[in-house]
């Protein structure tokens, strides 16, 4: 016997489909819109500029770290592509030679900003060219500046609106270094001269390590400083080898340092042996060229071995960058500045440097997916859906703290040995 609906079933069947069409309808609009959520336009052109010093006291570095901030961006580039954000790239729109002085500098990032509308400035090397030129353009024009080895601790109390950042140590910490190491070398209560330029970093790191060197018990003979630019350095190095101290201190760049040696041997009194120095003198090709005269020098430097990613950074260097000046150490600095530059950037969805301010502490320490160059990918995906990402670096860990300074450090004291040889003695670390 065949079964009739009765009307009352009918509408109670009508409404039950009508409202699992709705359903559906409701959970595939929330379904796209979670998708939609997870995949959100991220379109951006980060344009970078830098300003590094291919020639001056510092010529020795600058073009290698100019060298790395390429290859990051062609990683950045590549790492967009496999991460599907087709809307988004990154260009290097200028490469200036801030010659390792502030009028260079300032007129260099000038250009970059006004002509070339770059939004995050990689530079300068030196402390000296890289604060007037926060103060005089970066600033003033709310554009992040990030210097990959300006280490002067004048910058970490900059009136700098949050937007100066630093890939190297402050000498704040090479201070305590260079005296502990004084103590290792020459004793307690040992009488040092120390001399050093007469810039922005120089006479810094020299009040600070004669303040921890006294602090430590030890006695200042001399203290002097000079013009990088002088012509002539035989009345300052008759002064510096003064008196009969135990050993020495020598706070300066290559440039100089390379016309000041002649005079000290010619005093018939100094002893690079007996000399502790620091990280720019670092660099077998500069000590080369002076030849035994420098042979025992020491120092201490930021190192690269607080880098997670160092090792790999160095094998992926010598596999894919040619042509370039011996491998120095101090290029994971530019890299690693250019790299949270381009996830704050990913993060924020833009290139406006006030989106990269807000977000590059995001990116560049705990917690979050860790992230080096070699999962670049799948930092991308997960900064463009708002997510914290821990970017470890090829030179530190980053994690930039309050001040924009990088968050922990590693040091080395090193020892110039002869032709090509600096050895590394031991290492030192720092943590935030």
């Amino acid at each position: 016997m065949k079964k009739v609906l009765r009307p009352v079933h009918v509408a109670t069947l009508l409404v039950v489909f009508v409202a699992a069409i709705a359903f559906s309808a409701s959970a595939a609009t929330t379904s796209q819109s979670s998708a939609s959520a997870a995949t959100k336009p991220c379109a951006f052109e980060l344009r970078i500029g830098d300003v590094l010093p291919f020639t001056g006291d510092l010529a020795t570095y600058g073009a290698n770290l100019d060298r790395a901030v390429k290859l990051a961006v062609t990683l950045q580039n590549a790492a967009l592509k496999k991460a599907g954000l087709k809307g988004a790239s990154v260009k290097l729109v200028g490469s200036e030679d801030g010659q390792t002085q502030a009028s260079a500098s300032v007129e260099a990032a000038t250009k970059l900003i006004k002509a070339n509308k770059a939004n995050v400035i990689i530079g300068e090397m030196a402390s000296g060219a890289t604060i007037p030129m926060a103060q005089s353009v970066t600033i003033p024009n709310n554009v992040v500046l990030i210097s990959p080895t300006a280490s002067a601790p004048q910058i970490s109390d900059l009136k700098d609106k949050g937007l100066v950042f630093r890939a190297y140590p402050s000498d704040a910490l090479q201070s305590k270094v260079l005296a502990a190491t004084a103590v290792e070398k020459f004793g307690k209560g040992a009488t040092l001269n120390v001399g050093a330029r007469n810039d922005a970093f120089g006479a810094a790191l020299q009040a600070l390590f004669v303040a921890e060197w006294k602090k430590l018990g030890g006695k200042v003979g001399v203290s002097i400083s000079w013009n990088p630019e002088q012509a002539n350095f035989d009345s300052d190095a008759a002064k510096l080898v003064d008196g009969n101290p135990a050993g020495w201190v020598i706070l300066d760049f290559p440039d100089t340092f390379q016309k000041f040696v002649p005079s000290l041997v010619r005093s018939g009194k100094w002893d690079a042996s007996k000399t502790l120095a620091i990280e720019a003198l670092r660099n077998a090709s500069v000590l080369d060229s002076i030849g035994d005269p420098v042979k025992g020098l020491s120092g201490s430097a930021g190192s690269a071995a607080g880098g997670p990613a160092g090792k790999a950074f160095v094998s992926l260097w010598k596999k894919t960058v040619k042509d370039a000046k011996p491998f120095t150490g101090f290029e994971g600095t530019s890299f690693d500045a250019s790299m949270v530059a381009f996830l704050a950037a990913v993060r924020g969805c833009s290139a406006a440097p006030a989106k990269i301010k807000a977000n590059l502490r995001a990116v560049s320490g705990p917690p979050g997916l860790k992230v080096t160059f070699l999962n670049l990918a799948a930092g991308v995906k997960a900064a463009a859906a708002g997510k914290d990402v821990d970017y470890d670096g090829a030179f530190s860990p980053v994690d930039f703290d309050a001040n924009g300074d990088i968050g922990s450090a590693v040091y080395e004291i090193w020892q110039y040995k002869g032709t090509g040889q600096i050895q590394t003695l031991k290492t030192i670390t720092f943590r935030g």
